[in-house]
């Protein structure tokens, strides 16, 4: 049994008895089937309204079973969510495993295709599952607002290499870059996914596209001057 598969069991065999605990499941790189060997565990569970926050303590010592705890970092210490990372000592170093919180007043809808989930147990059918909604944006409007937007943040990118401040200069530069990734996800269908930005950048975009964006993202501050009139040229053919 792997690592990741000892986990999900040991915590599995511990929550499902218990009655504040009413659905337990794996998101993330598993159930869309790209894990490997550096990929984390992503695991929600839904609990008593009052037990968000307060089931970390029984979550730490769940993990305990399994080995020595030997990071945590608390993400989401307030609201309806409450989310937590650990790391087990003498598991594999890009083994992280998030466990994410939510009430059981909480709807959990899963977009199939993107949010896809391996459901561990849920007793009370707390998980479902929608269809992608199709794209209703017109297309060319994005377009048009992005090029209103590059044009503004142009005039702020010279501005600031007139004012000779490169870390503006950067700022700006990665802004017109993020906002090319966003229009770049509407054009291809994953109008759902526009808060990634880079992340699945790889899945999700054509290859030439990606390796556009990695060319223009890999520029130095002192480069930027240079490759201003490209990356609006590149913006026009999109």
């Amino acid at each position: 049994m792997s690592d990741r598969q000892k986990i999900i069991e040991v915590l599995r065999k511990e929550l499902e008895s218990k009655s504040y605990v009413h659905a337990f499941w794996e998101e993330g790189s598993s159930p869309q089937g790209f894990a490997d060997e550096y990929s984390d565990l992503d695991l929600w569970l839904s609990v008593d309204d009052d037990k968000v926050h307060m089931i970390f303590d029984e979550i730490n010592h769940i993990l305990s079973k399994v080995g020595e705890i030997d990071y945590e970092y608390i993400s989401k210490p307030l609201g309806e969510l409450d989310a937590h990372a650990y790391h087990i000592k003498d598991t594999n170093e890009h083994l992280f495993i998030d466990v994410n919180t939510q009430g059981i007043s909480r709807d959990v809808y899963l977009t199939r295709g993107i949010d896809e989930a391996n459901i561990i147990f849920d007793k009370r059918g707390v998980v479902k599952f929608k269809d992608r909604e199709e794209y209703k944006g017109n297309i060319e409007e994005e377009r048009q607002k992005l090029n209103k937007f590059f044009q503004q943040q142009s005039s702020h990118l010279k501005k600031s290499m007139e004012r000779n401040r490169p870390l503006e200069v950067l700022y700006y530069w990665d802004k017109m870059l993020q906002s090319i990734t966003v229009f770049l996800r509407k054009k291809h269908g994953w109008h759902d996914k526009t808060e990634y930005d880079l992340k699945h950048i790889h899945r999700d975009l054509p290859e030439e596209a990606v390796k556009k964006l990695q060319y223009f993202y890999d520029t130095k501050i002192s480069e930027i001057e240079s490759k201003i009139q490209e990356l609006q040229e590149w913006k026009k053919s999109l």
